[in-house]
């Protein structure tokens, strides 16, 4: 479930958190009120999804035999299928496969058992898959939310961005070096700060490669 709603929330939770607040408040309110249409419209003593699963086991319960074995209330049966034999007992809500009582459907002995009753099979599923227990479920709705301008005025001073914390690791640099001859600019004029010197014949301008003068120290 955890996964599956991240799933659906993922493009919300990198935005701001009041953003992302209201946003997951508008897609829960749009979910509730898409399932409630959906259901409003269902009919039936059972959730649309129970009615379904109970349909397909109700054909493959037709092969097994359900025999009374003769308790007052007559809702205690043996029900047997090439050798196989299970005990259901349809007032405590149970049978020796134990289906019946992790999913809270009837299994295809229970069923058997009930149809040699002539009861039907929706009377003895769970409460929590029945309609009335969904309705219940979305008997509330959310509330909606004005936007900020609507909001009441505090009396509280607004909350203060938090401290921002020097990383453990070595902090990145992502000014490169700049060379010494490059220019240093102040305002909008340019001061140079380094000037070049000729080892050749030492004087200032250029270098040894484009010099053209003679040494100054001929040795």
């Amino acid at each position: 479930m955890c996964e599956s709603f991240n799933a659906k929330v993922v493009k919300y939770r990198c935005k701001p958190i009041l953003t992302m607040c209201e946003e997951l408040q508008c897609y829960v309110m749009r979910r509730m009120v898409q399932h409630k249409k959906l259901l409003g419209t269902h009919e039936g003593k059972l959730a649309p999804v129970q009615e379904k699963r109970l349909q397909r086991l109700i054909k493959p319960s037709n092969k097994w035999t359900a025999e009374w074995i003769g308790d007052n209330e007559r809702k205690r049966f043996e029900v047997t299928y090439k050798g196989s034999k299970v005990d259901v007992d349809l007032i405590k809500h149970s049978c020796s496969c134990n289906k019946w009582q992790l999913t809270g459907i009837p299994c295809i002995h229970a069923i058997a058992a009930i149809k040699k009753r002539h009861d039907k099979p929706d009377d003895y599923v769970h409460p929590w898959l029945c309609m009335e227990s969904i309705r219940k479920t979305y008997e509330h709705f959310i509330q909606p939310v004005t936007s900020e301008e609507y909001w009441t005025r505090s009396e509280f001073t607004k909350p203060a961005p938090p401290v921002l914390k020097r990383p453990i690791e070595r902090p990145k640099v992502h000014n490169r070096q700049k060379d010494p001859a490059e220019a240093v600019i102040n305002g909008d004029k340019l001061k140079r700060s380094f000037y070049v010197t000729c080892s050749k014949c030492g004087e200032r301008g250029h270098n040894y490669k484009t010099c053209k003068g003679a040494p100054s120290n001929p040795n």
